[in-house]
């Protein structure tokens, strides 16, 4: 379901009065506060484990330098979406290899905690050469060692950040299946705000259902090393 049709759906499912709302664009009163509610309810279930399948991405960037942004293009990873570089753990690592070389040197990077990084590649002098290792900057960058000694490729993986919905045809990026647990998540709001004690419990016994198979479908078995944020 998109934007809109999460909204009327809210609406129906409150006993709220009015016809079903028409656009986000000109809504207001009860209308508007139905979108709002709805955008509220899809940023709290987004951000409630940064280890959704739904929020996990794959970049791939050139590298020149030791600092990669996530949002400049060259050198960088040109990511538009990104909040956050997945943590490292012993079944991940990002991998590189020479432009030169093709894709067949690509080989993973050793991870080094920032400090070592720092005192091995950002302090003082050392040879350029391939990419061997890999940290992230208290900044969030990620950082690849040596200094490439030619352009690299470099692949990792990322959170992909939180959009709120804005536009009347805006889905959310969860399995379609799971849609409609934005709504009762939204009508949880609607009940607390409206005192409306009946449509509070029946959305959070929807929820709370929904919610778990959500948790069961799209969080991974251990290994993708990302901290629960709620």
């Amino acid at each position: 379901m998109n934007f809109l049709q999460l909204a009327r759906a809210v609406k129906r499912e409150s006993g709220l009065s009015g016809g079903p709302p028409a656009s986000v664009t000109t809504a207001s009163g009860d209308d508007a506060r139905v979108f709002e509610w709805v955008n509220w309810a899809w940023r709290d279930i987004a951000l409630a484990h940064e280890s959704w399948l739904f929020r996990r991405g794959e970049a791939l960037g050139q590298a020149t330098g030791i600092t990669l942004p996530p949002d400049a293009a060259l050198p960088g990873f040109a990511l538009t979406d990104w909040a956050s570089w997945k943590q490292q753990n012993p079944e991940y690592r990002p991998s590189a290899w020479r432009v030169a070389d093709g894709q067949a040197s690509e080989r993973g990077l050793q991870f080094l905690p920032y400090d070592q990084f720092r005192s091995r590649f950002l302090v003082g002098a050392h040879s350029p050469g391939p990419l061997r290792c890999w940290s992230i900057a208290p900044g969030g960058e990620l950082l690849v060692g040596p200094t490439p000694d030619s352009v690299h490729q470099v692949r990792a993986s990322y959170v992909r950040d939180v959009v709120d919905m804005t536009l009347d045809a805006d889905e959310p990026p969860l399995p379609a299946r799971f849609h409609n647990l934005i709504a009762w998540r939204a009508l949880r709001e609607y009940g607390g705000f409206d005192a409306a004690s009946e449509v509070y419990q029946r959305a959070e016994q929807n929820y709370s259902m929904g919610f778990s198979a959500l948790a069961q479908s799209q969080l991974p078995r251990p290994g993708f090393g990302a901290r629960p944020l709620a």
